[in-house]
């Protein structure tokens, strides 16, 4: 007994340890369970971003089936869908009956090609009789089924259309492939459509423009049948008299499907203008309506008509307020001052590349102290501080800034004009997220001068920082002539963090009284 269990434990002694053998087949082992693994892994990751491209397409394609409804019934064939909806589909390029459409994807560096390609045929409802189907509807297309007979009992069988949208990526990839399909009724309840709005005859549909010469431009108008009145817009409303030709009616009467109208372009207004057109039937029923941008680049930017500027005791300088220019496609503003006596007479710019209408000027010569008295507005008690506005646009040949060579007229900061006093008794009501602050009006001790706005300053501190702190501007008299002494603030804790406010008055000179008394918001 005592020799067994010497032996058995020399055995164990002898067997401690891992044998290379059983190393090697943990190895085996683990790699086999790494590789199912990493398997997984991949085939989890191609999953999710299939996920990530299905969801992308069917956003696409739910996108362009209800953009179709949008379209005349009769561009609903497969190379029209795609060509009409290329003008209202970021991004996208038509080629027959598909439309190449870059989009982002989640987890994709760069925007990601997709194809929509579209199917459209004629249906006929047996409800209200059969037609002959043997051949494609006027409308072009084609049949999805073909049960007419020559004894046809509906004489108009294309009761409704169903398009279908296929998308999938361009390039890359195989799959994922997603589709939608829709039933777009041909309800005879609709107007006339306006198929084609174009600036060419001969050319549909038409293209945005530019454009840097002439007067006026033809459109050409294509309706789907012949209606009974065809209105066109600019930036949605009827144009002026002075935008028609000679004869010219918005609405007009046409005689055929195929008519035109004259847009005379706006005087001395540069800008880009959307121009519409919808057709009417008798009944005032109208369809589908199409519509193109044509940007107008005639001239160099002109200038404010109305400039006004003033020193502002407050700020201690100039304060330059304007009301726009006429054109609408100002980039930003460049204000002028000229002082003679002061360095070489030339003109200095003080505010570059305003995007506001207003700015303020610290660095010209203060005209202080003023007489007690001013006599009249004109009167200027020291040199003239002369400010002037002048508007930036694109230049049409090269595409780059080009600040105007006409300006406002020079406006004389100097001018003798004493502040106004402080608006009193400002409050605050909070009420529902918002403050109304309410003031008793000030006066402006010239005879011949009043106050013109409320300036509202709102900051943290304990006092407004002059001009820092500005944050609205309001006119002291309403469209009825009845004189302001409120303002809403919709926001008064932005960020959470409770705001303090004061008004001052400001006359027509720019020059601005003291701050009222303060509320918290």
């Amino acid at each position: 007994m005592r020799r067994f269990a010497t032996v058995a434990a020399r055995c164990v002694r002898e067997t401690g340890g891992f044998a290379l053998l059983e190393v090697l087949a943990a190895t085996v082992v683990l790699a086999a369970g790494l590789g199912a693994t990493f398997l997984m892994l991949n085939a989890a990751l191609h999953a999710t971003s299939n996920d990530r491209f299905r969801q992308a397409e069917t956003s696409l394609a739910r996108e362009l089936t209800e953009d179709t409804r949008s379209l005349a019934y009769t561009q609903l064939t497969p190379s029209a869908i795609a060509t009409a909806l290329q003008s209202s589909v970021s991004g996208s390029t038509a080629s027959g009956s598909t439309l190449i459409v870059n989009r982002g994807v989640s987890g994709q560096a760069s925007s990601v090609s997709f194809t929509a390609t579209f199917t459209a045929c004629s249906m006929d409802d047996p409800a209200d009789g059969t037609g002959d189907h043997t051949q494609a509807p006027a409308s072009g297309g084609s049949w999805c089924t073909d049960v007419g007979s020559s004894g046809s009992t509906d004489t108009q069988p294309d009761d409704y259309k169903r398009v279908s949208v296929t998308v999938a990526p361009t390039s890359g990839r195989t799959t994922p492939t997603v589709q939608q399909t829709i039933l777009i009724y041909n309800k005879t309840t609709h107007g006339p459509a306006v198929s084609c709005l174009s600036i060419s005859s001969t050319v549909c549909p038409g293209s945005n423009q530019t454009y840097t010469s002439g007067t006026q431009l033809t459109f050409y108008v294509t309706t789907t049948a012949v209606a009974s009145s065809i209105e066109w817009l600019v930036n949605g409303s009827r144009p002026a008299s002075s935008q028609l030709t000679t004869g010219e009616d918005d609405p007009y009467t046409p005689s055929t499907t195929q008519t035109s109208f004259t847009w005379v372009f706006p005087t001395a207004a540069d800008g880009t203008y959307t121009i519409s057109a919808q057709a009417f039937d008798a009944n005032g029923n109208s369809g589908t309506k199409s519509q193109l941008q044509i940007t107008v680049n005639l001239h160099q930017a002109i200038p404010p008509a109305t400039v006004y500027a003033g020193y502002n005791q407050q700020i201690g300088g100039v304060d330059v307020q304007w009301v726009p220019s006429v054109d609408q496609d100002v980039l930003y503003y460049n204000v002028y001052r000229q002082t003679p006596g002061v360095g070489n007479g030339s003109p200095v710019k003080v505010c570059s590349a305003v995007t506001s209408l207003s700015c303020y000027d610290q660095t010209g010569t203060s005209p202080l102290p003023e007489p007690t008295t001013c006599a009249t507005s004109s009167t200027s008690f020291t040199n003239s501080a002369n400010y002037w506005v002048v508007g930036v646009d694109t230049n049409s040949s090269t595409g780059q800034p080009r600040e105007s060579t006409s300006t406002s007229t020079p406006v004389d900061a100097n001018l003798c004009d004493h502040p106004p006093s402080a608006p009193t008794n400002l409050t605050g009501t909070l009420s529902n997220g918002q403050i109304t602050l309410s003031w008793t009006a000030s006066t402006d001790p010239d005879s011949w001068d009043s106050v013109q706005y409320w300036r509202i300053y709102r900051y943290t501190g304990t006092s407004p920082n002059y001009p820092t702190d500005r944050y609205t501007l309001i006119g002291s008299l309403d469209s009825s002539g009845n004189q302001v002494t409120s303002y809403t603030d919709s926001s008064p804790d932005p960020g959470g963090v409770s705001q303090n406010y004061c008004v001052t008055a400001v006359d027509t000179h720019m020059n601005e009284s003291p701050c009222s008394n303060a509320v918290t918001g």
